[in-house]
């Protein structure tokens, strides 16, 4: 199985002729990496973990390209919402926690998550910058798309498998607090991006799930004004003292698969 990271959250898997795309989010930023809807031709399967903006705003594009023949998966909000978009609802295949599927070559279990609760110090710290005027277009085209693209409670965590090997993704750095996720995972996705304290809140979902490595997403500053630029530095230094046998990958967004 290898995986490649496009920003944000969006991230490609394949395996023996398969490939299944998470979250797909094109940058309001010029100065990050900037991928296109062709990097995404004959994508079949795109799987959504919550209805947020960033995490699914791309998918129209991207269905255009490919004629519209790729299959969605994602709750009933988001579902609704692509919908108001213009993608066929035939394309999309509404799920819920306790579902299964097997597209490809691939294994996906999907299991019950949880959004980031955002504490107020970022909150506060986010509205009162002058980013808000640097980057005024993007806040209008945020907010605006926020009344579509909804949470709704209904982010899911996806446990996929392919040749052996196991994979944790998180579409949001939260759990819920009575479902049994799988432990010692060879991969556990982490977005990291939604608090001022993200280091020290991150540890405790490491100490949980136990996995064989950790990747982080999100971590970048794809649609100012709202997000930011965070530094992974802290939690690396942590994870080194905490869980030095626990490997903390980092990735450069675009160019470089990862081999589990």
């Amino acid at each position: 199985m290898k995986l490649k990271w496009f920003g944000t959250a969006t991230m490609l898997l394949k395996h023996d002729g398969s490939r299944l795309l998470f979250d797909p989010f094109f940058p309001l930023n010029g100065r990050v990496y900037n991928p296109t809807p062709d990097n995404f031709v004959g994508i079949e399967h795109i799987f959504i973990t919550h209805g947020h903006v960033d995490h699914i705003s791309g998918i129209p594009d991207i269905m255009n390209l490919n004629g519209g023949l790729a299959t969605v998966y994602c709750t009933a909000t988001p579902r609704k919402a692509l919908i108001s978009k213009g993608i066929n609802e035939s394309r999309i295949k509404e799920i819920k926690p306790g579902n299964s599927f097997t597209p490809g070559s691939f294994e996906v279990r999907v299991l019950k998550g949880k959004h980031i609760v955002f504490n107020k110090w970022l909150i506060l710290k986010t509205l009162l910058t002058p980013r808000v005027l640097t980057h005024w277009n993007n806040a209008k085209y945020l907010m605006s798309e926020n009344k579509v693209y909804i949470e709704a409670g209904e982010t899911v965590v996806y446990d996929i498998c392919a040749s052996g090997k196991r994979v944790l993704l998180l579409g949001s750095l939260n759990l819920d607090g009575d479902t049994e996720y799988p432990v010692n995972t060879d991969l556990v996705i982490l977005p990291f991006q939604g608090r001022s304290d993200i280091a020290e809140y991150a540890l405790a979902f490491i100490e949980r799930l136990q996995p064989k490595k950790v990747l982080l997403d999100h971590y970048d500053d794809t649609f100012p004004p709202i997000s930011s630029k965070v530094d992974t530095g802290p939690f690396i230094y942590e994870m080194g003292q905490k869980h030095p046998g626990i490997p903390v990958i980092c990735p450069q967004a675009g160019p470089e698969w990862i081999e589990l």
